[in-house]
């Protein structure tokens, strides 16, 4: 029997009733791990981490199922609830959830929307950005709606905020939570949950003018007023927002390298613009949580998803390195294969989509080249080549093929590396496979394309540290101000790859 050692915080008399739902979350994923076969042992943590540390050296588990999402006198999340996080990475144990790098990212707003931003994610405009107000003032490290009020709106701002304060649009529109669940087929996205608020707000006892938010005592506090004003409902979202918001929430959780499982929180604008609010890694998984509550509605009942999540935990290792930083980079374990079967198409498309950087239709066009290649071979013109692990999870793929009528030019139409797996080589290695492919019927060239904005500057870095050199740029190709490059790399005198295929 496999054995799962349960970390969760001690949590002191008197806690918050955040806090005192940890404890109700450890003793329902502890029965079902039970369930599904593991022994498990719970373990509560405090500020001092020495002795579970020694605990867990002296008889490493199988897997630590990481539920510490703070520590007794440390605000949530707070750099002692991360530093657990970065104590089993240093003991090198599988761990449930996200990375210490994606919880750093994720605990702090500030930093994870300019990562957002950066990815062309859109997250609510900021002053500095032309908005006018009204405004939403929240800490940028406290989560579970903590600090959240009446007073949190404000039409502007007349005075710098204190430290650890930001602001930015408060938007009018509907809210929702958009649950995520990693493993070894991609990211699935369960089905959205709709926060509804009461027709008659604000309800009787609270504030007059209190704004559409819920705060700290609506989550959490069952005799305030504003507890039952409120309520959960996977019914009444149209299908289109609903494909929007499951693209929307899938790239913010590849963007901010989230790992297991999270939650996205989106709410619309006046128009119906969906924007990202909050990422939350590692959210809460209690039997009547959000989380579980979106699985339920997926067909996916509570002990099977917490075997899901620990499963995901086991395949984490090999493909993120675990360590911060490690003295050498692991490689995750890694086969190629050149034959495209049937069920890689679904698994092509599930990564392009866990990339963060592809739209819809970028992905419906990745599509079409996996199943002309599928059924017509080469004559379609695309060839392909995965990279996954023994265990058949996609980690990368490359397509390419012959420019028809030219003597030797090839183009790299796809390349795309699973987040988690970037860094490890396996994105230089199938440069290389395509271009001894090319080598072996005369390929000369082989060209590749992307585009100039501010998005696709890791995929620039990348064709120039594997070799390729800018060729043109194409000024407002795809939209203005944003330009296509092409990018060459010549193949006389290339060795070809050593690697096998099969």
């Amino acid at each position: 029997m496999k054995r799962c050692v349960l970390l969760h915080q001690d949590v002191p008399d008197g806690a918050g009733a955040d806090e005192q739902d940890t404890l109700n979350a450890a003793a329902s994923v502890a029965a079902a791990l039970a369930g599904s076969g593991w022994e498990v042992e719970r373990l509560a943590v405090g500020l001092d981490l020495s002795p579970a540390a020694a605990r867990l050296r002296e008889k490493p588990p199988a897997l630590v199922f990481n539920l510490v999402e703070s520590l007794p006198g440390v605000p949530f999340p707070g750099p002692a609830g991360l530093a657990v996080a970065a104590m089993l990475e240093g003991l090198g144990l599988p761990f449930s959830g996200s990375s210490l790098a994606a919880l750093s990212l994720s605990s702090d707003k500030t930093a994870a929307k300019h990562v957002l931003r950066t990815a062309g994610i859109p997250v609510p405009p900021r002053v500095s950005e032309g908005w006018p107000g009204p405004f939403i003032v929240k800490h940028r490290t406290e989560h579970a709606s903590f600090g959240l009020g009446q007073h949190s709106v404000v039409p502007n701002l007349g005075k710098p905020l204190p430290a650890g304060w930001f602001a930015e649009a408060f938007l009018p529109g509907r809210e929702f939570n958009v649950s995520l669940l990693a493993g070894k087929d991609g990211i699935l996205v369960l089905p959205p949950a709709e926060l509804v608020y009461e027709n008659t707000w604000p309800p009787a006892g609270a504030p007059e003018g209190m704004p559409r938010i819920l705060d700290y005592s609506g989550k959490w506090l069952e005799d305030h007023p504003l507890f039952s004003a409120t309520h959960r409902s996977f019914t009444g979202i149209e299908s289109e927002l609903a494909v929007r918001l499951a693209n929307l929430a899938r790239r913010a959780f590849a963007a901010l390298g989230l790992g297991g499982y999270g939650r996205i929180d989106i709410r619309l604008d006046a128009s119906g613009v969906p924007y990202v609010l909050e990422v939350n890694a590692n959210p809460a998984l209690a039997p009547d949580a959000g989380f579980a509550a979106a699985a339920g509605e997926g067909g996916i009942a509570y002990r099977d998803l917490i075997a899901r999540i620990a499963e995901a935990a086991l395949v984490v290792p090999d493909v993120t390195l675990r360590s911060a930083p490690p003295p050498k980079p692991r490689s995750p374990k890694v086969v190629f294969r050149r034959r495209l079967l049937a069920d890689d198409v679904r698994a092509i498309c599930a990564l392009c989509s866990a990339s963060g950087f592809f739209n819809e239709a970028e992905i419906a066009v990745a599509e079409e080249l996996a199943r002309a290649a599928l059924v017509e071979g080469e004559r379609s013109g695309y060839r392909f080549l995965l990279a996954e692990q023994p265990h058949g999870l996609l980690l990368g793929y490359a397509c390419f093929g012959p420019v028809p009528a030219s003597a030797g030019a090839w183009d790299l139409y796809w390349i795309v590396v699973l987040p988690a797996a970037q860094g490890s080589g396996i994105g230089r290695r199938l440069v290389e496979a395509a271009a001894a492919e090319a080598v072996e019927v005369g390929g000369r060239i082989l060209y590749a394309e992307t585009a100039g904005r501010a998005l696709y500057a890791p995929t620039r870095h990348f064709y120039q540290a594997v070799g390729f050199s800018l060729e043109a740029v194409l000024p407002d190709f795809y939209a203005p101000g944003d330009a296509k490059q092409i990018w060459t790399l010549r193949l006389a005198g290339r060795n070809q790859d050593s690697a096998s295929y099969v």
